[in-house]
C-alpha cells in the first residue's frame, strides 16, 4: 500500500467517524489501513524514530475514537460530537498525517 492511500484511508475514516456520529450512518471499517501498514512494515522501519513516533501517534489517534465510540454507546452523542469537533482530535489527526510523510522521508 503505498502512502498516499494510507492517509487517504485517514481521511474517510474521519469522515465516516463524523458521519457516524452526527448521522448514526454506519461507521466503516477503522482506520485499519495504516495499522496493516505500522505491521506489515515494522520490521524494516522499527529502527527509525519517525516509526515508533507514528505508532505512538496513531495509537493516541485510536484511544480518541475509543472514547467517542464509548459516548455514542452510551446516548451521549452531543459529547461525541463535540470530541470529534474539537481542536484536539483535529490535531492528532494531522500528527499522523505528518508522521507519515516525516516516516516516508526517513524511509528513502
Amino acid at each position: 500500500m503505498r502512502i498516499n492511500d494510507i492517509v487517504l484511508a485517514h481521511a474517510k475514516y474521519k469522515l465516516s467517524l463524523r458521519n457516524f456520529v452526527e448521522t448514526g450512518s454506519e461507521l466503516q471499517v477503522p482506520d485499519e489501513d495504516l495499522l496493516f501498514w505500522l505491521q506489515d512494515n515494522k520490521h524494516n522501519l522499527s529502527h527509525l524514530p519517525a516509526f515508533k513516533h507514528l505508532e505512538k501517534e496513531h495509537e493516541a489517534f485510536c484511544n480518541y475514537v475509543s472514547a467517542v465510540l464509548t459516548l455514542v454507546d452510551a446516548g451521549q452523542r452531543s459529547q461525541a460530537r463535540e470530541l470529534i469537533k474539537s481542536e484536539m482530535f483535529v490535531l492528532l489527526s494531522e500528527e499522523i498525517v505528518s508522521s507519515i510523510a516525516v516516516l516516508e522521508r526517513a524511509a528513502k
